[in-house]
């Protein structure tokens, strides 16, 4: 099963991409090298989205839907550059069902909307969704009806992450499974400010108290920040030491067509080895 995806080229500042039936350029500043593709393969595209907005080429659908086995995902442009999909995340979505040997409890924090939500509740797991922003929810919601999935297989929350899982923590919350993808910066409901190098480390110690006797895994990505997966390496075997475990780090990356790689931000996950905890 994989994501209905490809990047095919990239060179000259820019991503070419097919997402589904949808051919699109966005820019990319870390893309400092040649383009690999002709012209005219760079010239067949949908929409480009160039001085911060969007200029459609064609007629195209929007939104859209893309695929990623029985899992359907609203796809649109944004004023963001993004598209609601973030394909660089498929390798965390099979690593964390490949972890999980029956239903389990999830906590998505930052959750968006929601792919990883629905594949987790789709392979039969209970979610708990978490998201600050009342449109996010509403497209990780659509996202759940397109994959035919029943309504209560994911428990939403309008929620500032910090504040629930102090409260999951208060509560006695358990859970087998967290997830945590925070943009470097960003805005509360209630207006409290988000920042990714201050207030993570608070957060991931919160979150490993959450973690149930079963629990198999905790994954943080970083986006745009200034830290790098070491960091975040360092900062999750501090959060995880009193609990044995294998902890990894690296990047999250795109392979187009040709085999070259682009990285998109970081990671670092924490898990058990199951046949070690049996």
């Amino acid at each position: 099963m994989s994501l209905d995806y490809e990047l095919l080229d990239t060179g000259e500042g820019e991503r070419l991409e097919r997402w589904g039936s949808v051919r699109l350029t966005r820019p990319d500043p870390q893309i400092i090298w040649e383009r690999h593709l002709t012209a005219a393969d760079w010239q067949t595209v949908d929409a480009i989205f160039a001085e911060k907005n969007w200029e459609v080429k064609k007629p195209m659908p929007d939104p859209w839907i893309i695929s990623y086995g029985d899992i359907k995902l609203k796809a649109m442009l944004t004023n963001f550059k993004h598209t609601g999909v973030f394909p660089e995340q498929e390798e965390n979505w099979k690593w964390m069902i490949e972890k999980l040997q029956k239903p389990s409890r999830i906590l998505d924090l930052f959750a968006y909307t929601g792919a990883a939500s629905m594949i987790l509740a789709k392979a039969g797991h209970h979610v708990t969704h978490v998201d600050a922003s009342k449109p996010a929810l509403d497209w990780a919601a659509e996202n759940q009806k397109l994959s035919g999935l029943p309504a209560d297989s994911i428990r939403w929350m309008l929620e500032d992450a910090v504040k629930f899982v102090k409260r999951e923590v208060k509560r006695g919350a358990q859970y087998e499974g967290i997830l945590l993808d925070p943009p470097a910066f960003g805005h509360g409901p209630s207006g409290s400010i988000w920042k990714f190098n201050r207030d993570l480390p608070g957060l991931l110690r919160d979150c490993a108290s959450l973690l149930s006797p079963d629990a198999r895994f905790l994954l943080v990505n970083g986006y745009a920040t200034n830290s790098s997966s070491i960091a975040l390496n360092n900062l999750l075997e501090d959060t995880m030491k009193y609990r044995p475990g294998t902890i990894t780090h690296g990047e999250l990356l795109l392979s187009q067509r040709d085999g070259r790689r682009i990285s998109t931000g970081i990671f670092s996950r924490w898990t058990i080895d199951t046949a070690k905890s049996r």
